[in-house]
C-alpha cells in the first residue's frame, strides 16, 4: 500500500467517523469521540495480536486524556480522564513500565482536582493509592488516609480504612511531599535579610492564566489549593507561602480583565511570610514550580471556562464492557489524527535579545540578531501566503531587540492563543568546525550533546536536572510530543535540503528532545531550530548573508506549510 493511498484510507475514514457530528455543538463531536474511543478500549481484549501492542494502548490512552482536555465541556469529559489515568495503570500492569505507572498517577491526582465532587475521585484517589503502595508502604499510607479523609462518603471509603490501618506500622511521623508539594531554593533567609516579592505579572486567555512571581534572591515556598466553599460562595483558591519574606511596597498587581481568574491577592501572612492567592474562576487544573537567577516562582492555571464545580463524572460504568470483536487498524490511525489541530495562529520567538547575545561568533556577530533576521523573514513569508493553507495571524515574541525571560515567551504565545509555537536560535560549539542543522521538542533525554545545548539556551536562568525532571514531569503528558516530533520533522528536513541545495555541505543532525524552558507550558506543537552553528567561521560568514537567513526561513515556513496543510485536511470541520 503506497503512503498516498494510506494517506487516503484514513482521511476517508475521518470523513465517515464524523459524518454524523454536529459541527456548531462542540459536545457533541466530544461525545462521538468518547464513544469510538471507548469501542476501540472494549475490543482490545478480544485481539491477542492487538492487546500485545503498546502502541496501540498508549493511542487510545491518550486519546481519552484528549477529549478531556479539548472538549471540557462534553459530559463525557470526566470519565474520558478517569479512562486515560485507568488505561495507563494497565499498560504498567501489562508491559511492567513505571514510566506509564507514574503516568496514571499524576492523571488520577488531576481528575480527582479537577472533578472532585464527581462519584469516581475516591476510585482515582484509590488508584494513586494503590500505585505508589508499589513504591512506598509509608506514602501509601498517607494516600488512602487522604481518601478516607476527603470523601467520607465515598464507597472506596471502607476499602481505604482497611489498608490504612494494615499500613499503619508505616504510617510517617509527618506528611510526606507526596500529600502537600514543597518546592525549597538553596539560600536561606533571615528576618534580617527577607527576600522581597518584587513583581507579579500575569498572562491570561480563555482557558490559561500564567502568573510569574519575582524575587530579589532564592527562598523556600509551599503550594496549595483550597476548594470551593459554597457555604460562604469563595472560589477555589490556589496560592503560595513564600517563607522568609517581605513586599515590596511599591508592589502593583494589574487588575484581571479576562481568563480563568478572578483576581491575585497578596500579603504578609505571618511577621515573615507572604502568601500570594489566586482567586480562580474556573479551574481544571494547575501547575507550580520555581526558576532560578533571578529566583521567580511560575503559576500555571488551566480550564475550560466554565464555573468550577459543574462537573459531574457519568454513572459508575467504566468497568462493565459488552466486548465485541475486530479492532480496525484505520479506525485507531484516523483516532490519532482526529485529535490534531486546526493552524491559525502561529507564534515566532527569536531567541535571546537585549542583554542576552545568545552565542556570539569568530568574528563578533551575535546570535540573537540573527534570530531576530530569521523571525521576521518567516513573519514575512507567513504572512503573505500563510492564508493560502489556513494561517491567519501570525506574531513575534520580540520585534526589537529587548530580552525577554523564558517563561515569559511562553505566556506571551499562549496568551495570544497560538497554535504552534516556533522558537529560532543559532547553534555553537568549542569545536569551530562543528556544522549542522538540528531541531528540538520539549523532553527529557539522557543525551550529553542535547542536554549542553539545553544548558546554554536555559542560560539566562537555571534549574537543577533533578528539578527540571521533575517540572517536565507536569508538563509532559499534555505537551503534545508526538504532534511536536511530526511538526519538528518537516521543518528539520525542509530547512536542510533548502540549505544544502545551494550552501553544501548541510549536515542533518535530526529532530532531538531536550529540555528547554522556553518550551515548557507550551501544550501545542512547539519546536526550537538550531539553525546553523555560529561558531563555526563558514556558518558565520554565511549567517551574515541575507540570502542564507532567506534560506532558512524559507525551509521553516515549507515545514509549517507542510504541517498545517495536513492538519487542516484531518482536523475536524
Amino acid at each position: 500500500m503506497t503512503k498516498r493511498t494510506l494517506s487516503f484510507l484514513i482521511i476517508s475514514s475521518l470523513i465517515i467517523l464524523f459524518s454524523s457530528i454536529q459541527t456548531s455543538i462542540g459536545q457533541d463531536r466530544g461525545e462521538k469521540l468518547y464513544e469510538e474511543t471507548f469501542d476501540l478500549y472494549k475490543n482490545l481484549s478480544v485481539n491477542h495480536n492487538k492487546i500485545q501492542n503498546k502502541e496501540i494502548w498508549e493511542t487510545i490512552a491518550r486519546a481519552f486524556y484528549s477529549i478531556d482536555r479539548d472538549y471540557p465541556n462534553s459530559p463525557k469529559a470526566p470519565n474520558s480522564l478517569f479512562l486515560s489515568g485507568k488505561m495507563y495503570e494497565e499498560i504498567g500492569e501489562r508491559f511492567n513500565s513505571q514510566k506509564d505507572f507514574d503516568k496514571s498517577v499524576e492523571i488520577s491526582r488531576k481528575f480527582v482536582r479537577k472533578y472532585p465532587y464527581s462519584n469516581l475521585a475516591d476510585d482515582a484517589q484509590l488508584r494513586v493509592a494503590r500505585i505508589v503502595e508499589k513504591e512506598s508502604k509509608s506514602d501509601a499510607y498517607i494516600e488512602y488516609d487522604k481518601l478516607v479523609t476527603d470523601f467520607p462518603k465515598g464507597d472506596m471509603r471502607t476499602v481505604a480504612l482497611n489498608k490504612r490501618q494494615e499500613l499503619a506500622p508505616f504510617k510517617p511521623a509527618k506528611k510526606s511531599p507526596l500529600y502537600k508539594p514543597r518546592a525549597k531554593g538553596q539560600a536561606s533567609t533571615s528576618r534580617n535579610g527577607l527576600t522581597k516579592v518584587s513583581q507579579i505579572r500575569h498572562w491570561s486567555t480563555d482557558d490559561y492564566t500564567r502568573v510569574v512571581i519575582h524575587l530579589d534572591k532564592d527562598s523556600t515556598y509551599t503550594s496549595r489549593l483550597l476548594k470551593p466553599d459554597p457555604q460562604y460562595g469563595t472560589p477555589p483558591r490556589l496560592f503560595v507561602d513564600i517563607e522568609g519574606a517581605t513586599v515590596d511596597k511599591n508592589l502593583y498587581v494589574e487588575p484581571i480583565t479576562k481568563g480563568l481568574l478572578e483576581q491575585i491577592k497578596f500579603a504578609r501572612n505571618t511577621k515573615d511570610t507572604v502568601r500570594v492567592v489566586l482567586y480562580i474562576n474556573s479551574f481544571d487544573d494547575y501547575k507550580v514550580f520555581a526558576l532560578k537567577d533571578p529566583y521567580r516562582i511560575i503559576m500555571d492555571i488551566e480550564g475550560s471556562g466554565k464555573k468550577s464545580g459543574g462537573y459531574y463524572a457519568t454513572g459508575r460504568n467504566t468497568d462493565r464492557y459488552d466486548y465485541k470483536s475486530g479492532l480496525p487498524e484505520d479506525r485507531v490511525s484516523s483516532l490519532s489524527e482526529a485529535l490534531g489541530l486546526k493552524i491559525r495562529t502561529v507564534v515566532i520567538d527569536a531567541g535571546h535579545g537585549g542583554h542576552d547575545p545568545g552565542a556570539i561568533g569568530p568574528s563578533g556577530l551575535k546570535e540573537k540578531e540573527v534570530n531576530l533576521r530569521i523571525a521576521k523573514a518567516l513573519k514575512k513569508k507567513l504572512d503573505a501566503e500563510g492564508k493560502q493553507f489556513g494561517i491567519t495571524k501570525v506574531y513575534l515574541t520580540r520585534s526589537t531587540d529587548k530580552f525577554i525571560p523564558l517563561e515569559e515567551r511562553t505566556g506571551i504565545a499562549k496568551k495570544l492563543g497560538a497554535d504552534l509555537f516556533i522558537s529560532i536560535h543559532c547553534n555553537a560549539a568549542r569545536n569551530r568546525q562543528a556544522n549542522g542543522i538540528e531541531t528540538y521538542i520539549l523532553s527529557l533525554t539522557n543525551d550529553q550533546r542535547s542536554l549542553a545545548v539545553a544548558a546554554r539556551e536555559n542560560a539566562t536562568t537555571s534549574i537543577s536536572r533533578s528539578d527540571m525532571a521533575n517540572v517536565l514531569k507536569q508538563y509532559l503528558l499534555g505537551a503534545k510530543i508526538q504532534e511536536s516530533h511530526r511538526f519538528a520533522s518537516y521543518v528539520q528536513s525542509s530547512v536542510v535540503k533548502n540549505v544544502s541545495a545551494k550552501y553544501p555541505p548541510a549536515i542533518n543532525k535530526g529532530v532531538k528532545k531536550a529540555p528547554f524552558i522556553v518550551l515548557i507550558g507550551a501544550d501545542i506543537p512547539s519546536i526550537l531550530v538550531e539553525t546553523s552553528f555560529i561558531t563555526n567561521p563558514r556558518d558565520e560568514k554565511r549567517l551574515k548573508s541575507s540570502a542564507y537567513i532567506n534560506e532558512i526561513a524559507d525551509g521553516i515556513f515549507v515545514g509549517v506549510k507542510r504541517y498545517s496543510s495536513e492538519m487542516q485536511t484531518a482536523s475536524i470541520q
